[in-house]
């Protein structure tokens, strides 16, 4: 005569609802997202505040047109005139985005950017669109908290 075990296994279907849950938020990144691109441009903002330490330091702005700038505008830090550019990377809405379910590109598309990011000939290259420190770490748990509660800590 054969042996059963009779086995209940009680909240079967809150797990299943939970892991359900936790599928559909793995396909809709975008608290995660949103999140991310504030960080990016907190980033940016301290990027020109400091003269680009975050990035190592920018050269200093050659001495002649330095003085034209302190002149045409006082007070401005040294990567800001009329502030486009600094707008464009650290305002409510980047120049550049694309957003989907799943992935952001946030940059600017202010035509003089390219020279300042990689230099000229003429001029230094002062990286001003940077990957934070530690960024695709925060990024990570950040995802990790999102998919498993619902929630951003």
């Amino acid at each position: 005569m054969p042996i059963e075990i009779d086995t209940r296994v009680y909240g079967v279907k809150k797990a299943v609802a939970r892991l359900t849950a936790m599928h559909a938020r793995t396909k809709l990144f975008t608290p995660v997202l949103l999140k991310a691109k504030q960080e990016i441009k907190l980033a940016n903002a301290s990027n020109f505040a400091s003269n680009g330490l975050p990035v190592g330091g920018w050269a200093p702005l050659d001495p002649v047109y330095a003085a034209w700038k302190m002149a045409r505008f006082p007070g401005a830090p040294p990567m800001v005139q009329t502030g486009r550019l600094f707008a464009s990377l650290t305002g409510a809405t980047a120049s550049f985005e694309t957003m989907t379910n799943t992935s952001i590109t946030v940059g600017t598309s202010v035509e003089y950017a390219k020279f300042h990011q990689y230099g000229t000939t003429k001029m230094p290259k002062r990286k001003i669109v940077f990957e934070p420190p530690l960024f695709a770490k925060k990024l990570g748990a950040d995802a990790i908290d999102w998919i498993s509660s619902g929630e951003i800590i």
